[in-house]
């Protein structure tokens, strides 16, 4: 769950906490600070997702088979190619925006940390503890706002002080990371593992995970080409903030998944290994069919009530953000799609533990295509483009809500139809 929905929020995060200490000590360069931040995260979320997903479930399963020495020779490879590749992407995308030479370093600086930063998060949410992961991040971004703005402000180094600060801060986090993980895993290594098997056994849910965070970003894009880069930074901004209210519906979630979801769901597959009655199978399944309504049911209130109050004060909160008026209505139409995107969320990571991967692909693949398409629709026909957004949400969560609930009414047949034996 942290790995399909971390990414997102933190991003959303890091561009309201940029947009907030802009507001703070006004414009100047921010325009291109903002810039380069928010292009490096789109950039690692989307194009790290696919290794985020394979990794964290390779590292599951050697967890789940006690040999944690086959994590820590893949996942050195893997890193190294992750920094590596990032470095380039970073600087390839520096070149393109034509930025002067110090803002470049900066900014390939910036992105190579956090695309690393996504890949440790993904391991360290399965290996370590969920202190460590909030901690890391806890101590990262203080250091990040506090470093930009003394390198920024007090040194007068302008832009490149910022990012170069808010590099530091982000670092702090991998490091921080990277020694938990470390902690984590045996020091003896077994070099023979390999990380491949694990990429193709599990390309759908690659593909899955790169359809879902590339659809987060498929309208920004698109306004951005359609519409300049001026309407698209108002565009990006407001949906952060937008974003930003799922949280408490998330904490729901996570708590929920992690603790009781998670009980039922290792009772059912721990009787099914153990020879269960099929009465027993029956109660479990239905059991675990409860557990999943109730947290959907859960999470939509809590949603419902935080988008409510959120709607209520779109003036106000838009007004301390430093947005102008006619960011209102955008904030508004984007509480709507983010609340629906939570939920998309939910059945999406319901689908992932059943390892429904064909409907998770589908669900994600809706998204980034209606995303796409309605936006540039509504546009088209002279309707705002957020609107398209809101409609591949809600086209999306049904779909989503639908598979797993035919998941569910099914889950003993699946089940059994699954097996390899039985046959005779």
């Amino acid at each position: 769950m942290v790995v399909t929905s971390a990414p997102w929020l933190l991003t959303s995060a890091v561009l309201i906490g940029l947009r907030l200490t802009a507001h703070t000590h006004g414009q100047g360069n921010f325009g291109v600070v903002e810039q380069i931040i928010t292009i490096a995260y789109a950039v690692t979320v989307v194009l790290s997702a696919p290794v985020q997903v394979v990794v964290s479930r390779y590292a599951a399963d050697r967890l789940y088979e006690h040999r944690l020495d086959a994590i820590a020779s893949p996942l050195r490879r893997v890193l190294a190619l992750t920094l590596f590749g990032f470095c380039a992407l970073g600087a390839g995308v520096m070149v393109l925006l034509r930025v002067p030479l110090g803002i470049a370093i900066a900014g390939t600086m910036l992105t190579t940390v956090v695309g690393a930063q996504w890949l440790l998060l993904s391991v360290g949410s399965g290996l370590s503890s969920p202190g460590v992961v909030l901690r890391s991040f806890g101590y990262g971004a203080p250091v990040s706002v506090v470093a930009a703005l003394v390198l920024e402000r007090g040194m007068e180094l302008g832009p490149i002080g910022y990012l170069c600060g808010f590099a530091l801060g982000q670092l702090v986090t991998l490091v921080l990371l990277l020694l938990g993980i470390t902690r984590a895993i045996p020091d003896s290594a077994d070099e023979d593992a390999r990380i491949w098997p694990a990429c193709v056994e599990y390309r759908l849910l690659a593909l899955s995970s790169f359809a879902y965070h590339l659809s987060i970003w498929a309208d920004k894009a698109i306004v951005w080409l359609v519409l300049g880069r001026d309407v698209a930074a108002l565009y990006t901004a407001s949906a952060a903030f937008a974003w930003f209210s799922v949280i408490p519906a998330f904490a729901w979630i996570f708590v929920q998944i992690e603790t009781v979801f998670y009980q039922r769901f290792r009772a059912f597959y721990g009787a099914l290994e153990g020879g269960g009655t099929l009465a027993g199978l029956r109660q479990g399944a239905l059991l675990l069919q409860r557990e999943a309504k109730r947290i959907v049911r859960g999470a939509s209130l809590v949603q419902a009530g935080v988008t409510g109050v959120a709607f209520m004060a779109a003036p106000r909160i838009m007004r301390m953000a430093g947005l102008p008026p006619e960011a209102v209505p955008l904030f508004r139409i984007f509480l709507l799609g983010a609340a629906l995107q939570v939920i998309t969320m939910l059945a999406v990571v319901l689908l992932y533990y059943f390892d429904r991967r064909r409907d998770a692909l589908a669900v994600s693949l809706v998204l980034l295509i209606g995303n796409a398409a309605l936006t540039l629709f509504c546009w088209s026909v002279g309707l705002p483009p957020s609107l398209g957004y809101v409609l591949a949400c809600l086209v999306t969560c049904l779909l989503g809500l639908v598979l797993v609930r035919r998941r569910m009414d099914a889950l003993i047949i699946d089940t059994f139809q699954s097996q390899a034996f039985g046959a005779s």
